[in-house]
């Protein structure tokens, strides 16, 4: 929709409420758009909570949903009651401002020169307290109020103040209680009065129904009887307040009405004519059992002895009759059905009088009565009207008969119509429960499709199956941004949005093309209807504080709560394809970390072999085919060149591999933007990557084939560049890691090209030869630092990616956490588990993440014990209770020594202490058969040179470790297990870690001044020789 009006000259109005329910809301906006039709209006309904004012960057307030709507939109613009319900009247004033010169109306929010339609609201609630106080004699009576500032609840308010004095009655503040409108508001109300203040009433009265029946559900849970010990009374007459377990005393104020007055004078608004600033509807009291007295039904079905007095002949009493039916069943004058009722209630009179006469002629009254009952039940009359018109069909009916016979024969009449009237109810109501539960039951279906839904492609197929059973045709899903990055309600929405998802012509699509639509353009161009008149409604998607866009769906169905549980359920949807592309975007990161990590690490392990195998070769004709050989074997490349400088320092090439059978390389050159390749890398000093020569000014031989991209890097000797190690790519691109990895085997490279030409001179420079072995041991020595400087980088590297990964960790369990309480997950047995699952692998990431951060912290020495007497005995138990379900479920016989408990006590951080045992225990778990045994056991003993101490030891029937490896296990990233079996569990059978438990467990005992060391004869899977860890650590002195 844009701001133009369409071709033909039909308005469009807007309506903005809060929220819209089956409550009050639904018959309000049923008042709205049939009054819209019968003026052959377009209404769209904007739901988007109360108007919160929100700063933006630019100094402009902003509405949230509100400011899709421009001034000059629409053609007016009506505001319902909720609107203000917790905003100020100056909030609301302010709010309006956004829609410039656009006439406005309202239902119950007084603003000066904006029509208002509001009911009677203090007289409705002096009847109520009047009622009380005069039908019952209740003078204790506490009061629930709604907002304060919001015209409505204060009007109650004050009616409720003003009766009481009318009464001479003394008003006590401690019988007031401030409320919201909301049930749950009603039952603190109730906590309020009767444990915070502790005060006995005899009736509550309350501002509207919603909170009453918070009052009476609180009341029942404490057993406290309802009118029998308190009476209650509401506001409103909302359907479900004669439906309650005890029918709710209350005023009828008819929001079906307010709604077509209000929609009324907003046209006139529009048009120019004459309105009044406040329109007041009249109010009834509606009296039930809740406040101790018969329903109204009841009561009027008494006949007193007057009124059955001879009055006159029965065909004389006619038309009186027919306005005293009109009258009971509460049908204005101005209704348009009129004539119908008239007709009806004049038929029933002339049967009834005709079977007086002829009694077999029963039936045909009775066919009577129930045309009565059809067309009240066709125009929204209860069951409570039916009642009235039988009631009062009776009085009228018995004042003209004189003869007991005739008497005792209309009685018969009038009892079967009764139990007549009572089947017809029981039909309607069974009718209404049945097309309830079929709605639900079609709502509940499609709450199922689209719980899960992970993606748009699962949204689709829900939309598509259910919208056509729903009666909705077109449905317009515009989003803010990105889905893996939504907003939050906190801050202002953007400017412009795209469509995201659309349902039209019977068709559910996912547009390739989303172009940006500005802020007032509510569907895409061309899409709003111009040839007829629609009803649609636009509603927020948001959850969790996040804001993903709003949708724009035209009405089928009047039954709003399609549309709230549509709404809802998109927006869970939304969160879950956000989360699922969150999580696997984390998922991704950490195995490519741990990709990167491990890549890193088998490069420094072929580093460290090619180094110690150049460093052996003297052949100074055969070295520069092993360098190309070497560093094939720690970086793979697709053609690669060694060129050394000659004495002239002219570039030659010593060693090729990969180049083709016709290459020249006398004319092997490379240039860039018009430079000499070897040039520029040797002119800078450093390693040159070209991630695409495509992107470059790139030129080489015509006999060379084409690769994407090239590293070169200077080879040096005594700080001075002697050659270059030209790498190319033929598909991907060198990276920063591949050039750190090729300069390090450079520095390697360089050494060992000018150590085999030492060796060559060796027995005539024997001196000099000294000379440049102590030189060439400092350059080594330059090298180990660089190495450890990369180890070092590594760590660091380590530290700064468990940092990163844990925030969104944290992020994703945290919506996980607020998914998995969701009813509608929680119902789903299979979305369920599926959400368990992902929980219990986010956990198993962060226990790596932890990992690597203890790692960071020990290498870094940023870890400070706490020393403190520590009692091993009770840490061991925290421990092993943490594993009771995992051995139990290998058949583990996991034992502690009982010599444990005489242990004294240790000098340690009992925080570090644990997790390092833990690491062992887990390790040895982890290493040790399912059936097999793992027993812990605790010594003091003497240390040469420290005196006592407690020497801990965890004994395994594991697979063993070899000699070899006893020292290494303890270094960070080294693995005994399976990589692949990594991410199963901790605690799996040969199940590998990251390699970083037994590294931690040893860094903390060295933190705490002791010693770590392993025993094991060997590694076998088959005879499982077992481990032995122990530890030893200073008594507390």
């Amino acid at each position: 929709m844009v701001a133009s009006k369409n071709s033909s000259s039909r308005k469009t109005i807007a309506v903005l409420g809060a929220q819209v329910s089956r409550l009050w809301n639904a018959e309000f906006m049923a008042g709205v758009l049939d009054c819209a039709e019968e003026h052959d209006v377009n209404v769209v309904s904007f739901s988007g909570g109360k108007p919160t004012p929100i700063p933006s960057p630019s100094g402009n307030l902003s509405y949230g949903l509100y400011d899709l709507i421009k001034p000059g939109q629409f053609d007016g613009i009506l505001l319902s009651a909720d609107i203000s319900h917790g905003v100020s009247l100056d909030e609301v004033k302010n709010f309006i401002k956004i829609f410039g010169d656009t006439p406005i109306a309202s239902f119950a929010i007084p603003i000066k020169k904006i029509p208002t339609t509001i009911t009677d609201n203090s007289g409705g609630m002096r009847a109520v307290i009047n009622h009380l106080i005069k039908e019952h004699g209740y003078k204790r009576i506490a009061f629930i109020r709604g907002p304060q500032g919001q015209i409505e609840s204060d009007q109650r308010f004050e009616a409720y103040r003003a009766e009481l004095k009318a009464n001479d009655i003394r008003f006590d503040e401690k019988l007031v209680i401030e409320g919201d409108f909301s049930p749950e508001s009603g039952r603190a109300a109730v906590r309020t009065l009767l444990d915070e203040r502790g005060i006995r009433v005899q009736a509550i009265a309350v501002s509207n129904d919603r909170m009453a029946f918070g009052v009476l559900e609180d009341l029942g849970q404490r057993g406290i009887s309802v009118p029998d010990s308190i009476a209650v009374t509401g506001f409103d007459n909302v359907g479900e307040s004669q439906s309650m377990g005890v029918p709710l005393t209350t005023v009828h104020q008819s929001f079906y009405d307010i709604g077509k007055k209000s929609f009324e004078a907003l046209m006139k608004k529009i048009n120019g004519e004459e309105v009044n600033d406040v329109n007041i509807l009249p109010v009834n009291l509606v009296v039930r059992w809740s406040c101790g007295c018969l329903p109204d039904s009841v009561q009027k079905a008494i006949v007193l002895p007057r009124e059955v007095a001879h009055t006159g002949r029965l065909e004389n009493k006619r038309e009186a009759a027919i306005r005293a039916l009109l009258g009971a069943a509460g049908i204005p004058e101005n209704d348009p059905a009129k004539s119908k009722y008239v007709e009806v209630f004049g038929s029933a009179w002339d049967e009834f009088l005709t079977t007086l006469r002829e009694p077999d002629r029963n039936t045909a009254f009775l066919k009577s009565v129930q045309s009565i009952v059809e067309v009240l039940q066709q125009n929204d009359y209860d069951f409570n009207a039916w009642q009235n018109v039988v009631s009062t069909f009776r009085k009228y009916a018995l004042g003209g008969i004189n003869s007991n016979t005739t008497m005792l024969r209309a009685e018969n009449l009038f009892q079967q119509a009764r139990m007549l009237v009572g089947e017809l109810s029981q039909r309607a109501q069974a009718y209404r429960r049945l097309q309830f539960e079929k709605q639900e039951e079609i709502l509940n279906n499609f709450s199922f499709s689209m719980a899960s839904a992970m993606t748009f492609e699962g949204i689709g197929l829900a939309i598509s199956k259910h919208f056509p059973t729903l009666g909705l045709e077109r449905w317009y899903v515009m989003l803010y941004g990105d889905v893996g990055s939504p907003g939050s309600v906190s801050t202002p929405p953007p400017q412009n949005y795209q469509l995201l998802l659309q349902y039209d012509e019977h068709s559910f699509q996912i547009p390739d093309d989303r172009p940006l639509l500005a802020t007032g353009r509510l569907v895409p161009h061309g899409k709003t209807p111009e040839d007829r008149r629609y009803q649609a409604v636009v509603m927020p998607l948001a959850l969790a504080s996040n804001r993903f866009g709003f949708m724009w769906v035209e009405m089928g169905p009047h039954d709003w709560d399609i549309y709230v549980r549509l709404k809802n359920l998109l927006s869970s949807a939304l969160l879950r394809t956000m989360l699922v592309e969150q999580r696997e975007q984390a998922q991704k990161e950490v195995e490519r970390l741990f990709g990167a990590e491990q890549e890193r690490r088998r490069g420094a392990e072929a580093l460290s072999r090619s180094s110690r195998h150049l460093s052996s070769l003297n052949n100074i004709q055969k070295l520069p085919e092993q360098i190309l050989e070497q560093l094939n074997q720690v970086l793979p490349f697709e053609r690669g060149v060694l060129l050394i400088e000659d004495v002239n320092g002219a570039p030659v090439v010593q060693a090729h591999r990969g180049m083709p059978k016709n290459a020249n390389l006398d004319e092997f050159n490379l240039k860039i933007n018009g430079v000499d390749f070897y040039q520029t890398v040797a002119r800078q000093g450093e390693a040159v990557v070209i991630a695409d020569v495509q992107s470059k000014k790139w030129s080489q031989p015509e006999w060379l084939p084409q690769d994407k991209s090239w590293l070169g890097v200077p080879l040096y000797s005594k700080d001075n560049v002697i050659g270059l190690l030209l790498l190319s790519r033929a598909d991907d691109s060198f990276s920063e890691d591949d050039s750190l990895l090729v300069s390090n085997f450079s520095a390697q490279a360089a050494v060992s090209l000018e150590n085999s030409r030492l060796y060559n001179e060796v027995t005539s420079m024997n001196q000099v030869m000294e000379r440049m072995v102590s030189k060439r041991v400092e350059e080594l020595n330059n090298a180990y630092q660089t190495l450890e400087k990369h180890d070092k980088n590594k760590s660091a590297f380590i530290q700064v990616a468990a940092h990163e990964l844990r925030t969104p960790l944290t992020v994703i369990k945290g919506y996980l956490g607020m998914l998995k309480s969701d009813p509608v997950i929680q119902n789903n047995q299979i979305l369920s588990p599926a959400i368990d699952g992902v929980l219990r692998g986010t956990d198993r990431l962060h226990q790596v993440v932890d990992s690597m951060l203890d790692v960071a912290r020990l290498e870094n020495q940023t870890i400070s014990p706490h020393i403190e007497s520590v009692n091993l005995g009770l840490i061991l138990r925290l421990i092993l209770k943490d594993y009771v379900e995992d051995v139990k479920t290998r058949n583990l016989n996991l034992t502690l020594d009982e010599a444990i408990k005489q242990i004294p006590a240790l000098s340690a951080d009992p925080e570090l202490l644990k997790k390092a045992l833990d690491h062992i225990i887990v390790n040895a778990i982890k290493f040790t058969p399912d059936g097999g045994s793992i027993h812990i056991a605790a010594k003091v003993v003497e240390d040469k040179k420290r005196g006592d101490m407690v020497e801990l030891s965890v004994k395994d029937t594991g697979i063993g470790i070899d000699p070899e490896h006893h020292k290494i296990i303890f270094e960070k990233l080294y693995q005994l297990g399976e990589v692949q079996l990594h991410s199963s569990s901790k605690t799996n059978f040969k199940g590998g870690g990251a390699g970083l438990g037994l590294a931690i467990a040893s860094g903390i005992v060295k933190a705490l001044q002791g010693t770590i060391w392993v025993e094991s004869e060997k590694r076998d899977e088959e005879t499982f020789p077992g481990s032995t860890f122990f530890i030893r650590l200073p008594l507390a002195k």
